[in-house]
């Protein structure tokens, strides 16, 4: 009967994951009354439940499970299901409390050096081709904000899909969705258009008012609708839950923002205007890279860190521990200690965390600090490179949290100086680079500093130092459109200079040092 019995599970599996779920159900309810206490079958009833309107059924079933089971594994297991089970239900006080007994489980397993198996997730996607590095998904967004504009729509890339475009100038390759907003007013249009438009809107296990996902029939891709809407001089988004309490909204908050329009070639799109801004209020330094950023948990502009929010945080950390991704589930951890340092079971967790992944010889993973940059720009020649530079350099990166030099060409010393350098702009370029207080080094900019470049590379701060009165006037003539709070001037080094050193070689006094010594 065991291999029946097996033979039916894999039936029912294959027929969830194609989506058949009526049929699947027609196998596991017979089952679920003929071994009631069977994990195995009580696993996918579940989860098939929990797919469809029947969610209310798990909590009861899923207990006698957990009575019934023995091992602090198993018990982590069905406590994280009793949990899921009242997230969907949004009975976020019954999901809480199971997700800490999950964690209590875990945390005992921990203790006593067991750590459940590294499980890989199984790919979803049937092909092997990611759409999003081959530029496939790219085409249907802009295919997709361009036929809502063409409609009076404007929607707007958002998010993850926003950051990708600004930061990289194209979708992040890592990345499993697309993200677009769209004004509040608009709301019910877009979607409307969108399932015209044969996009697929999969059952949501909860159903919020501001946010929702659809799916392209053809490459599969999710598409997250995200609404905004004034809060006075604000704009706010997330998760919106009418009638509940504030503990059950995930609210984002952002600085006001204009769209314009831009032109593609599947016709124009809109796209926000100050795209900074709404990068800086999600990710704070958005220009540092961190694949284990969940915008749900991790972002910045989170108005409190509700209930709803810490809910969904223990359901992923528990989700991932149960799985042994342990440095994913750390990552879980180290966020919620992060919007909230006196959380006991997310502090518990990370330090076990920790233990058993340096006992494992896993890396633990480094966490950006996320802070706001004030990031400082200056040009400068670097021929010879000497003491001076480096105290500049110094000074300049003292002036916030990083540093871009542009080393100037070969071409643009002659201008200045009617000469050519000593050494070619390639060589000052590496020699730059490797000083400590260099975060970056560009070698093509425009000679003047305007306000449209500083803003496109996300400077703050533009610097630079003076060796004479003329040199300080062509200086700021060259950075005139800036506002003078983004211009600092910096002390020039005396007794040292790149000309100075020109002279000492023609002089041959590095021979005549050799020769003194000989004597």
């Amino acid at each position: 009967m065991s291999k029946k019995l097996d033979e039916l599970l894999l039936r029912a599996r294959d027929l969830i994951s194609a989506g058949k779920l009526n049929d699947a159900d027609r196998i596991l309810e017979p089952l679920k009354n003929d071994y009631p206490l069977s994990q195995d079958v009580a696993r996918l009833w579940c989860s098939l439940a929990m797919r469809t309107d029947r969610t209310a059924d798990v909590p009861a079933y899923a207990a006698k499970i957990y009575a019934h089971v023995q091992s602090d594994f198993h018990k982590t297991h069905w406590a994280h299901v009793l949990g899921t089970a009242n997230f969907i239900l949004l009975d976020l006080s019954a999901a809480h409390g199971h997700f800490v007994r999950a964690l209590d489980h875990l945390l005992v397993l921990a203790k006593a050096g067991k750590i459940p198996p590294h499980r890989e997730k199984k790919k979803t996607r049937q092909s092997d081709e990611n759409i999003f590095v081959s530029g496939k998904a790219e085409k249907l967004l802009w295919t997709t904000c361009a036929q809502l504009a063409e409609l009076g729509i404007p929607a707007f890339p958002y998010a993850g899909t926003l950051l990708g475009l600004v930061r990289n100038g194209c979708l992040l390759d890592f990345d499993k969705d697309l993200d677009i907003a769209v004004w509040m007013e608009s709301w019910d249009a877009c979607c409307a258009v969108l399932e015209q438009a044969g996009w697929v809107r999969p059952p949501m296990r909860i159903d919020y008012a501001s946010y929702r996902d659809y799916v392209h029939p053809e490459l599969g891709v999710t598409l997250d609708v995200c609404g905004l809407q004034t809060r006075g001089q604000q704009l706010v988004g997330g998760f919106s839950l009418p009638d509940h309490p504030a503990d059950y909204q995930r609210v984002s908050v952002f600085p006001r923002f204009d769209l314009v329009q831009r032109s593609t070639d599947y016709g124009p799109v809109w796209f926000p205007q100050q795209p900074e801004t709404i990068l800086t209020a999600f990710y704070g330094d958005w220009r540092t890279p961190n694949p284990h950023w969940d915008t749900v948990i991790s972002a910045l502009n989170l108005e409190s860190f509700t209930l709803l929010v810490r809910c969904y945080a223990y359901h992923r950390l528990v989700q991932c521990w149960l799985i042994g991704d342990l440095a994913k589930a750390w990552c879980y951890a180290h966020q919620v200690a992060l919007k909230d340092p006196d959380d006991v079971w997310a502090l518990r967790s990370r330090q076990w965390l920790e233990w058993a992944m340096t006992r494992l010889n896993r890396e633990i993973p480094v966490w950006p600090r996320n802070q706001q940059q004030k990031r400082v720009y200056t040009r400068m020649v670097a021929d010879l490179f000497h003491e001076g530079h480096v105290n500049f350099l110094r000074a300049a990166r003292a002036l916030g949290t990083h540093l871009t030099v542009c080393v100037v060409s070969d071409e643009r010393v002659v201008e200045n100086k009617g000469k050519l350098p000593v050494m070619k702009q390639a060589e000052r370029a590496m020699v730059v680079a490797a000083c400590k207080y260099v975060d970056a080094v560009m070698t093509e900019t425009p000679a003047n500093v305007s306000a449209e470049f500083m803003q496109q590379h996300g400077f703050d701060i533009y610097t630079f130092a003076c060796a004479s009165e003329q040199e300080r006037l062509d200086k700021y003539k060259l950075c005139e459109s800036l506002p003078a709070e983004m211009i600092h001037e910096l002390t020039y080094t005396p007794g040292i200079s790149t000309s100075d050193l020109v002279m000492r070689i023609l002089e041959g006094a590095g021979s005549r040092e050799v020769s003194t010594k000989n004597q």
